[in-house]
């Protein structure tokens, strides 16, 4: 396994401080969420998508994956059309900066909706996206996230969306949280798993169901047990360190997080 890091965690760094930190901290890969603060959308600059892609081949840095907001469940057709065409959009420029792995959500289940209801047409967004990607040589990896936080429920849309591109990018924490172990979460998911976020976090005690991340190590998620169950399925992807600096400012500085979680992940 590989170790990269997503800019969520360095807010106020430029892509060249960002890129130089992956190299500095032992980092194999970059993977791109945030360009010089701002996130990384379908009109983000020319110059800055040179950038993106050039820096890091410039320093020995691949590029892990390309994040996106894109939601591929939407509650009525014409907003299935406008996600499948943002996500186009995106693919494009993972293509552009050749990256493997494009980062799509399934997202919130609409009011008075279930899965099951919304699954058939949202495999068929799916389907769309990966076709388009096939193309490109990209694979299209769906986060445990939101309201598709289990292996069960995620693992079901991807077979639905009948894709050889469609894979999944699992987030050890949010499977955590959702009370399954890591390595049920990896007997589920298996060989779909293409992509990994590990981060680490305990209940924060001010609502129910609440949790504050916290540095590896220091919270209740099982990373140990997460790395040991990918090694002995055979995983050889990517570990990467998704720090949220960019939503949890009052978390640690990505000076201390990327320099701390390197040599424990290794």
């Amino acid at each position: 396994m590989k170790l990269a890091y997503s800019t969520l965690a360095c807010p106020r760094w430029t892509v060249e401080e960002a890129v130089a930190a992956a190299v500095r901290y032992g980092y194999d890969a970059i993977e791109w969420r945030l360009a010089d603060g701002a996130i990384i959308e379908p009109d983000t600059p020319v110059s800055v998508r040179r950038r993106l892609r050039e820096v890091p081949a410039a320093n020995g840095i691949a590029i892990a994956c390309l994040d996106t907001s894109c939601r591929v469940v939407q509650a009525s057709p014409e907003e299935r059309t406008a996600v499948t065409e943002a996500a186009q959009r995106m693919i494009d420029m993972a293509a552009e900066l050749g990256a493997p792995l494009l980062r799509v959500f399934g997202g919130p289940l609409p009011g008075g909706t279930t899965h099951s209801m919304l699954l058939a047409p949202t495999a068929e967004v799916l389907h769309a996206i990966c076709t388009y990607a096939a193309g490109r040589n990209i694979t299209v990896v769906l986060e445990t996230h939101d309201a598709w936080s289990t292996s069960v429920d995620v693992l079901k849309l991807i077979q639905a969306a009948a894709s050889p591109t469609a894979r999944v990018l699992w987030d050890v924490h949010h499977t955590f949280r959702e009370g399954e172990t890591p390595a049920q979460s990896v007997a589920m998911l298996g060989s779909a798993i293409a992509h990994v976020h590990v981060k680490d976090g305990r209940p924060s005690g001010s609502s129910p169901g609440t949790w504050e991340l916290c540095l590896l190590n220091e919270g209740m998620v099982p990373l140990r047990e997460a790395c040991s169950a990918l090694r002995h399925s055979g995983y050889d992807g990517y570990l990467s360190l998704e720090w949220e600096k960019q939503w949890h400012p009052e978390i640690a500085e990505p000076e201390i997080a990327l320099l701390q979680a390197a040599p424990l992940l290794r």
